[in-house]
């Protein structure tokens, strides 16, 4: 079983000593005297050893753990339990026990109703295409529960946050090392009004990293400590610049904006309540509309096995496909750094041996197909293609369906900025891009011009989602929420120069500099004051995805 299908990856001990410190620390929170502690996912053990042995932070003042503790861990792995069991054993007395479940915590959680003082741990990651069918049903009755009202589960660690929440005794604590989906993606916003009802009078303190906790995955987390009836009740964000600084522990608070009902992500702790405002008053004070006003946009073409139906030149004139294929674009790294993608860029493309030709057959059987094209068939055949659900669904599997063409396209995933490009060379795009359809009375050319500019990429940052890895991603809704300045009669001029200083591979600061002037301050009016606070706060979220990436990338 691979980490996909466990979704095992195991926190860093300085990370785990640290959250215990956190929650134990009594400036923070408040524990009775005797706790009872679960861990649902114990995997090596590493909360065990912070809790009964923590090296770390237990010579501070502030940091107490309480007389009494029992601690139940649950785990799948049988050898896993049985290392925490191991060295468990000389850390317990008559005033720190332990039990341990060798089995799954959605069925625990689904039989029993205890109630604990703190749950802890770093749930599994495994996306619902790994989960058995007993997984999901188990998953959607825990939700349900909750009255959570989401159909799909998207990934098992979810139903851990939610059957936790439901597990807490009145006074309770929560603490999971988690994606960072959690503050951004539109299926946990229903977690994440869950965590504020649930948490109404208590303390949520979330921190976020300034680099990458799980190298391997290049999965961005956090760590969310949420306890009932606090004191100081309230959410809090924090980020952290380097893991080691866990040592100290040192990091750094940001604004906390989870009241807001528009832009309604907690990706927002960077900006303050005044930047928000800012933002709103340019968007309402120059009636300015989104993408979806000016066109309609859909995914890419889906061939279900992109490796297989797009091809490069030698693979089509070894199986005489040429008749059979038409230009295409399989993912955003075959693009040049331009605007306009032209006719001379796919010849580029082929000459250099990219695969950009999609094997297009007709939707016939193939028995009068030649004996070539049923020779690579049969290539297909073997890799078993032909039995996959997309397949399946099609009256023949090797027959894609939406083979259309656009005039422009938006790229689904991106680095440093998203882009729209002006579809010159007439190719088709795979669903790493959104194709393009202007409305009526609009011209891609006006829309692809006015898209670069600081405010529409500051809306990216915030309507998208970011990975590890630095990559910004939005979906079709939420590339047709960006606001947009859009200018109409885009002068030619203006859209060679922008189309130069793209292919030049032009620092942002300077693309920018060009573009802001041309649409916010000639066309909207802002003024030169106000496009520098705009900068900045683009400068300020970029930051925050790329990790420790400073200013010099955009001069």
């Amino acid at each position: 079983m691979n980490n996909k299908e466990k979704g095992s990856y195991y926190t860093p001990q300085l990370l785990a000593d640290f959250i215990v410190y956190h929650l134990f620390d009594d400036r923070n929170f408040v524990f009775p005297k005797r706790v009872s502690v679960l861990e649902p996912s114990a995997g090596d053990g590493v909360f065990f050893k912070s809790i009964l042995d923590n090296k770390n932070f237990n010579d501070r003042n502030e940091f107490n753990l309480p007389e009494n503790i029992n601690i139940l861990a649950i785990e799948r792995e049988l050898e896993e339990l049985n290392k925490v069991k191991s060295y468990a054993k000389p850390l317990l007395s008559k005033n720190r026990k332990s039990k341990y479940i060798n089995g799954d915590y959605l069925e625990f959680q689904l039989e029993n109703k205890k109630k604990f003082d703190l749950i802890i741990g770093n749930p599994p990651y495994i996306k619902s295409n790994y989960l058995t069918e007993d997984q999901i049903k188990a998953c959607l009755e825990i939700h349900k529960r909750s009255g959570l009202s989401e159909k799909k589960i998207k990934n098992i660690w979810t139903s851990f946050l939610v059957g936790a929440v439901q597990s807490l005794a009145d006074n309770g604590a929560l603490a999971f090392v988690l994606p960072a989906e959690l503050l951004q993606v539109i299926y946990a916003k229903e977690i994440r009004d869950l965590l504020k009802d649930n948490f109404e009078n208590g303390k949520i303190d979330i921190f976020s990293f300034n680099e990458l906790v799980f190298k391997d995955i290049e999965q961005d987390v956090i760590v969310l400590i949420c306890a009932k009836n606090q004191k100081n009740p309230g959410v809090s964000f924090y980020h952290v610049n380097k893991l080691d600084d866990l040592k100290t522990p040192n990091y750094t608070k940001d604004n906390s904006n989870v009241h807001r009902t528009t832009l309604d992500k907690w990706t927002n702790y960077i900006l303050s309540d005044s930047d928000l405002k800012f933002l709103d008053s340019i968007k309402d004070g120059h009636s300015l509309k989104t993408v979806r006003d000016y066109t309609d946009s859909v995914a890419g073409i889906v061939t279900a096995a992109n490796d297989y139906f797009i091809a490069d030149r030698n693979t089509i004139d070894e199986y005489n496909l040429g008749e059979q294929t038409k230009l295409i674009v399989k993912k955003s790294s075959h693009l040049p750094s331009a605007l306009i993608l032209t006719q001379d860029d796919m010849n580029l493309a082929d000459k250099n041996g990219v695969p950009c030709f999609l094997i297009d057959f007709k939707n016939e059987a193939s028995v009068n197909f030649p004996q070539k094209h049923k020779d690579y068939l049969a290539i297909g055949v073997s890799r078993e293609l032909n039995e996959r659900y997309k397949m399946k669904l099609r009256d023949n599997w090797y027959c894609i369906p939406s083979v259309w063409g656009s005039e422009g396209f938006f790229t689904k995933r991106s680095n440093i900025f998203p882009r729209i490009i002006i579809n010159q060379a007439e190719a088709l795009v795979t669903d790493s891009f959104y194709r393009i359809k202007m409305h009526d009375g609009y011209e891609i050319k006006d829309l692809a011009f006015s898209f670069y500019n600081t405010l529409t990429f500051i809306y990216a940052e915030l309507e998208g989602r970011y990975y590890g890895g630095s990559v910004l991603e939005l979906t079709p809704n939420e590339f047709k929420n960006l606001t947009i300045p859009y200018i109409p009669n885009v002068k030619k001029s203006q859209i060679n120069k922008l189309e130069k200083l793209m292919r030049s591979k032009s620092k942002p600061n300077e693309l920018l500099g060009f573009t802001d002037k041309a649409i916010l301050i000639d066309g909207y009016g802002l003024t030169e004051a106000e496009v520098r606070r705009l900068r900045s706060i683009y400068v300020s979220l970029v930051q925050r995805r790329l990790k420790n990436m400073s200013e010099a990338f955009m001069y």
